[in-house]
């Protein structure tokens, strides 16, 4: 049906209730479901959720929008002159990020097809977000097709995404734009994009579960003679005794399965220890985190014996965070400054280190020991997994402060709170603002050390509020009062600040502040400590497993590039597949080969992902989609399903 028949349709269907026989079956369907929730064709815009609302939703559901970052900057180009918008929402249809057309994200605010618009169907009647979180599939809503009159000026595309273990609906990919700017092709675009998020966040799962089980193994032996189990952040049982399974099943009246624990994916973080101990009264917990965020529990039920009065206390305490540490630095000196925390308080820095006998990270090392006494900005630089958050944990250590080591997530701060994110907030200051309110990142690190990291990414809001904090270190929270803190200021990038600057994406003024001290570490291929850091890192994730000296020689000759953290995660992969407790050349090949088997995301992936994008760009057409990426039309053929015309 082309545009005036639907029109013709929508008008019958909302005077006489009837249905056309040539109205696509998921449109007629949305609108008998809009009806139904009583949606007024006059509906000019969707429900806006007010500033806390959108913040606390958009860090509930931080790890979809880490997902979807890169889908989004990437849409930020091949979107900018295409007249659309990529959309991200939560499962309920709020959207909790926009990239594109600056022009399109503008005229959506007419409607609220903004940061935090409510786009379910009952909100806002007919749409390609409401219509593919209801039928649970890809859906395509063009101009007339929208239940209200308002909303028929757009088009939009969706498709639901889903968590990669359980199926759990996580929320919607949405392409949209003035309904003259329609593109069949836009649908495929965000199937493809969709798929993608879901690959990320497979790929997200996998590196969890491995550092859960690191984490898990280089503490087993504490617990040699007690039941455990080991959660991930979903609830799901990862790995367990058999005795610990049967009393957490007793514990639920039977349940089998991973049913008992399942409950807990729906509870914040924080909230786990609570439950837990109404499940498990007489167990101990050890809570793990990755940057902040809670990625699973080591649940420990301990054997009857009398207690040590340490291990009374611990039970008794509230349970043990664990930080994620990325590399292995080499024991600090014995004579620590007076005052200095003792690096005993923090069991993931006992359990690894930081190897530092190549000469030039040794010698970036000393550097970065001096700059700390001296309370001098550091800088590091260096590609992901080359330990640039641990040298930051070291420099922490070795500075003599007392405070904290707080960790921020530069690219992860919503700009709409930035300020009540690093200052705080007085209660009462806002809508929805927590009870006593909150002392913000920066006042939690008075006295302490705070660790910028992934600045490349920051945003440009948050770059000016830094730059007046640097330059009195005087906070002032949301709706209260002045106040100097005593900050030590270490920052990380893995990304090319002098393009950025060159861009405008960064300012230069705010790098001079950043780097008194500039060190980049290197890549794990240009260390010549390779077999340092494989032994001092297998032995913190599994001391009773060995390695041969020639699997060593074997994997130095990789690439790694994932560097140290990919090293320490496939290390504790072979150990898990190690035979008598020994890694050696033909278990490793084995492990290697299984991996890039069930590897998601593949490079064939991500190419049809990047020739659909190409082919929506184009308008459809072969030929130009072929020429701009330099292949075949055969390929462009089949990475779209079709066959090439004789």
């Amino acid at each position: 049906m082309d545009q005036r028949e639907v029109l013709a349709a929508w008008e019958k269907f909302i005077e006489r209730g009837t249905l056309s026989s040539d109205l696509n079956s998921s449109v007629a369907a949305s609108w008998q479901r809009s009806k139904r929730h009583q949606v007024t064709i006059d509906r000019a815009r969707a429900p806006l959720v007010a500033d806390a609302e959108l913040f606390r939703l958009r860090s509930k559901h931080a790890s979809l929008r880490h997902a979807a970052r890169c889908a989004l900057e990437n849409s930020k180009t091949f979107l900018s002159d295409a007249n659309s918008i990529m959309i991200l929402t939560d499962p309920t249809g709020l959207i909790i990020d926009t990239q594109g057309d600056d022009r399109v994200i503008d005229a959506g605010r007419t409607v609220h097809l903004e940061h935090g618009g409510r786009w379910s169907e009952a909100d806002i009647g007919t749409n390609a977000i409401g219509a593919a979180l209801a039928e649970s599939k890809p859906v395509q809503i063009r101009g007339a097709e929208h239940f209200c009159s308002k909303v028929q000026r757009w088009t939009c595309a969706a498709v639901p995404v889903h968590d990669p273990t359980d199926g759990e609906l996580l929320g919607v990919v949405d392409i949209s734009g003035p309904a003259n700017t329609f593109n069949p092709q836009s649908l495929a675009l965000a199937v493809a994009v969709g798929h993608h998020v879901e690959s990320v966040l497979a790929q997200s799962v996998r590196q969890e579960h491995e550092q859960l089980l690191c984490r898990f193994l280089a503490k087993r032996s504490l617990w040699s003679n007690d039941e455990y189990i080991v959660l991930d952040r979903r609830g799901l049982i990862l790995h367990a005794t058999e005795r610990a399974l049967s009393a957490i099943e007793n514990d639920r009246h039977g349940a089998r399965g991973n049913a008992p624990t399942r409950f807990l994916k729906t509870l914040p973080f924080e909230e786990w220890p609570g439950k837990l101990r109404e499940l498990l009264p007489n167990a101990s917990f050890n809570l793990i985190e990755n940057e902040g965020s809670g990625i699973g529990a080591i649940v420990v039920l301990h054997a009857r014996r009398r207690q040590p009065t340490a291990d009374r206390d611990m039970q008794n305490r509230k349970p043990e965070i664990e930080r994620r540490d990325t590399a292995d630095l080499s024991p600090p000196r014995k004579d620590s400054a007076p005052g200095r925390r003792p690096l005993e308080r923090n069991i993931a820095s006992a359990a690894f280190g930081f190897v530092a006998r190549d000469p030039t990270v040794r010698s970036i090392v000393r550097q970065v020991e001096t700059a700390a006494a001296r309370k001098m900005p550091i800088l590091i630089r260096g590609e992901t997994g080359t330990g640039k958050e641990q040298l930051a944990r070291h420099a922490h250590d070795v500075s003599g402060r007392t405070g904290a080591f707080v960790p921020v997530n530069c690219a992860a701060l919503p700009e709409s709170l930035i300020e009540a994110e690093l200052f705080g907030y007085a209660e009462g200051a806002f809508t929805g603002a927590r009870r006593g309110g909150a002392i913000g990142l920066v006042k939690e690190a008075d006295g302490g050390t705070l660790f910028l990291d992934e600045i490349g990414d920051m945003p440009v809001a948050l770059q000016a509020v830094l730059l007046r904090l640097l330059d009195d270190w005087t906070v002032r929270p949301v709706g209260g009062v002045r106040s100097k803190v005593d900050v030590f200021l270490v920052s990380a990038t893995n990304a090319s600040l002098d393009k950025a600057i060159a861009a405008g994406r960064f300012r230069s003024d705010l790098l001079y502040r950043l780097n008194t001290l500039e060190v980049t570490l290197p890549k794990l291929r240009d260390r010549n400590d390779f077999d340092a850091i494989v032994r001092h890192l297998l032995g913190a994730i599994d001391p009773h497993c060995e390695i041969t000296p020639a699997t060593v020689a074997h994997l130095a000759a990789r690439a790694w590039p994932g560097n140290i953290r990919e090293l320490r995660n496939m290390l504790a992969r072979f150990t898990l597949a190690a035979a008598d407790g020994l890694i050696d050349e033909a278990s490793v090949e084995a492990t290697i080969d299984r991996s890039a088997q069930t590897e998601p995301g593949s490079l064939h992936d991500i190419q049809r992902a990047r020739i659909l994008v190409v082919y929506a760009e184009t308008a459809g057409n072969i030929s130009e989609t072929a020429r701009r990426l330099g292949v075949s039309r055969n390929t462009i053929y089949r990475a779209l399903g079709q066959k090439k015309p004789t």
